[in-house]
């Protein structure tokens, strides 16, 4: 199956009917269903036994091609060519249209060969073929081209290079002055040297994605080793395949531990898979181990218990744990960084210090200037949570039950990771949260504490904008008091028109304040105190993308026959090392002191 991505043509050559063009790059392509699609390109990424190439018209492979594509090559990060027009009749008048503008983009069709994951949203094409390229026209409405005819078959569509997608960080980077060109370049250049990083690392990455930190930043996340490891040959997967970490069941891992016998008989798999796991973390489970590719696994599957005497569906809930975590948790929802799978404590280079700019005289070279770092860490904290259950509900066969134990465990788990990460006191086990961080900005209402207001909520965004932190994942987290308050505080008192400061949203779970994502829970303290102050709630701004959660192995899984046995029930407790910290401080501003009454 043929995928297709356009890119403009260059001047032609009318003497020889010839028109360079770079065929690919590797900037990302959204594809429906897949997510975005970034085509490699190295000399071993790119298989040219096809060279050279076809030159065909909109894809029309049952036409005789007018002319090829010769001289393929790699250069600056994308696959060029030359475009040779042939001396048929059709050849030459296409040459005419070529000429003329008519016919403006070069769109090529390639297979894909291998790829890997890219993150949460798409893919990297490791290897892949060219087949063909075409001329195509360059239409006004991006959602009309060639290739749209081929309807059902949603891989085989013309998308326009105007279409692609680029982060944050990337626009930003294109977009610098010369001057600030050259302080990203000592800035990377100094987390090189500060983290040991290889140099042709840097020097590639460099050639992929330009002077982009926060991307380069990533890349020193993934290559640290001994201080803040990111080892993916040591990670704690234990090497399940897709249908047997379908087939774990958290369900039969606590009923082997209430009940040896029936583990035995029914749930080999998931005793199995837990010795793997402590022979790779080297210590054994208090309950039992579950392993990440069980917690992240989708669609769920078990087959039937021929001789359980009970009936177990082959289907079960289609969500994984670390998703209904998710849910449950608030900063996560508003897009908070997960580090996943991490190994020993974990170091991330934080910058703390810019490098600085001078005037010179000419002839004179400026002062030598770098820019400072230092480290957030994080290391693991066991955060615990539990639910209670019969022996007899477990044994159902329903998989809303599987559902269930994995959704209140998470649940369970998930609103006190929720509430560490904001509220947290830092001290013994506990993670520090972003209201007890020394330097995050604070906007006082008042002396005793006081009615929030239009003002104190455009104050908070200017908190960010002083620290240079108004960008990426911003969004308002507030106590759902605020929530109701500012519901029915106008924006200017007494003009209605002005609208409320609160307001509806697309999102079922979330409105809008100040053109910003605004959500509320509980776990946003509504207790504090200011002076005499009383019952004063706090709501926070920021870039949620600057906190990090960051998770150690998989889940423990523990059953307590005792606390409730007297009712013959089960106390089901999982256990998870998570840490949560703060990239920055100056991404995050908060008010304490808000008068809900």
């Amino acid at each position: 199956m043929l995928h297709y991505r356009a890119l403009p043509l260059e001047t032609p050559n009318d003497a020889t009917k010839t028109v360079e063009a770079s065929l690919s790059s590797e900037t990302a392509v959204f594809r429906p269903g897949d997510g975005y699609e970034v085509l490699r390109h190295t000399p071993d990424a790119i298989d040219l036994s096809r060279a050279p190439l076809p030159l065909l018209t909109s894809h029309d492979r049952q036409e005789t091609p007018v002319g090829i594509i010769e001289n393929i090559r790699i250069a600056g990060g994308k696959l060029r060519g030359t475009l040779r027009f042939g001396a048929s009749q059709r050849a030459l008048d296409v040459w005419q249209d070529v000429k003329a503008g008519v016919l403006r983009s070069v769109s090529v069709g390639y297979q894909i060969l291998e790829t890997q994951p890219r993150g949460k949203d798409g893919y990297t094409v490791t290897r892949w073929m060219p087949y063909e390229a075409s001329l195509v026209s360059v239409p006004a409405d991006p959602t009309v081209g060639v290739g749209r005819s081929f309807q059902g078959i949603q891989t085989m569509e013309e998308i326009q290079e105007q279409e692609v997608h680029q982060s944050r960080s990337q626009r930003r980077a294109a977009a610098r002055s010369e001057e600030e060109s050259r302080n990203a370049f000592k800035e990377i250049n100094a987390m090189q040297a500060e983290f040991n990083i290889d140099p042709r690392k840097t020097r590639d990455f460099i050639d992929t994605n330009g002077l982009d930190i926060d991307g380069y930043r990533n890349l020193v996340i993934r290559n640290l080793k001994d201080k803040g490891p990111l080892r993916v040959a040591e990670d704690y997967e234990v090497g399940l395949s897709s249908r047997e970490a379908s087939r774990f069941s958290f369900t039969k891992a606590i009923l082997a531990q209430i009940d040896p016998h029936y583990g035995a008989r029914n749930a080999g798999l998931e005793l199995e898979v837990s010795r793997a796991m402590a022979q790779k973390v080297g210590r054994e489970p208090q309950g039992i181990f579950v392993p990440p590719e069980v917690l992240s696994q989708r669609d769920l599957t078990v087959g039937t218990d021929a001789q359980g005497g009970y009936l177990r569906p082959t289907e079960h809930m289609g969500s994984s744990f670390i998703d209904i975590l998710r849910n449950a948790s608030h900063v996560l929802n508003l897009g908070a960084s997960e580090l996943p799978d991490l190994t020993g404590d974990l170091s991330i280079p934080k910058k703390t210090s810019a490098s600085t700019a001078y005037w010179v005289l000419e002839g004179n070279a400026p002062p030598e200037s770098q820019p400072g770092f230092s480290n957030v860490a994080l290391s693991p904290k066991t955060v615990a949570g539990f639910t209670d259950y019969t022996r007899k509900l477990l044994l159902q066969g329903s998989p809303a039950i599987e559902g269930l134990v994995r959704a209140d465990l998470a649940g369970s788990i998930g609103v006190e990771v929720d509430r560490a990460a904001i509220n947290g006191s830092g001290t013994g086990a506990e993670p520090l949260g972003i209201l007890n961080t020394s330097g995050v900005a604070s906007v006082p209402i008042g002396a005793n504490g006081g009615a929030l207001t239009w003002d104190h909520v455009l104050d908070l965004e200017q908190a960010l904008s002083l620290g240079n932190a108004d960008s990426g994942a911003l969004a308002y987290l507030a106590t759902t008091k605020i929530r109701r308050k500012l519901k029915g505080t106008l924006k200017v008192p007494g003009d209605a028109g002005g609208g409320f400061i609160w307001e509806a949203g697309a999102e079922r779970d979330a409105g809008r304040v100040n053109g910003y994502r605004a959500m509320a829970t509980n776990n946003v303290p509504s207790n504090l105190t200011k002076g005499t102050g009383t019952a004063l709630s706090a709501m926070i701004f920021g870039n949620w993308s600057d906190i990090y959660f960051g998770y150690w192995g998989g889940l423990d899984l523990l059953v307590d026959p005792y606390t409730l046995a007297t009712s013959g029930g089960y106390r089901i407790v999982a256990l998870l090392d998570v840490d949560i910290a703060l990239r920055r401080v100056e991404s995050f501003a908060v008010i304490k002191d808000a008068v809900t009454t």
